[in-house]
C-alpha cells in the first residue's frame, strides 16, 4: 500500500479521535464483511481496498456508511466491543458530516 492508508486515515467530524491506523481499519473492515454480509456493500467504498489517497464521501452516502456501520457493530460478538465501539465511532462522524450537508473526509 501507498500514501496515507499505508499509515492510516484521518477521518473528518470526529472520526479518528483515537487515531485509527491502516491496519485496524483494515481489520475492522474484515471482521464487518464477516459479520454483517448484507451491509458490506455499503461499507465497501471505506472499509475496503483505498489506493491511499484522500478522498470525500458525499453527505447523502455518508448517511447511508453512518446507519449501515450502526447496524454492523450490533452485529459484531460481545467480545468485540472494542470494535463495536470504532465502528460506532466512525459511524457517528459520517452521520455528523451527513447532518451537517458536509463532505465526509477521509484524508
Amino acid at each position: 500500500m501507498k500514501g496515507s492508508f499505508a499509515m492510516g486515515y484521518s477521518i473528518s467530524h470526529g472520526g479518528t479521535r483515537y487515531g485509527y491506523s491502516a491496519t485496524s481499519l483494515s481489520r475492522l473492515g474484515d471482521k464487518l464483511r464477516k459479520s454483517h454480509k448484507t451491509g458490506w456493500p455499503t461499507l465497501e467504498p471505506i472499509l475496503g481496498s483505498r489506493p491511499g489517497d484522500p478522498f470525500d464521501i458525499h453527505p447523502q452516502q455518508a448517511q447511508r456508511i453512518g446507519q449501515a456501520l450502526h447496524q454492523a457493530a450490533g452485529s459484531l460478538k460481545i467480545w468485540d466491543r472494542n470494535w463495536a465501539a470504532m465502528a460506532r465511532q466512525i459511524a457517528d462522524s459520517a452521520l455528523l458530516a451527513a447532518r451537517l450537508g458536509e463532505p465526509w473526509r477521509w484524508s
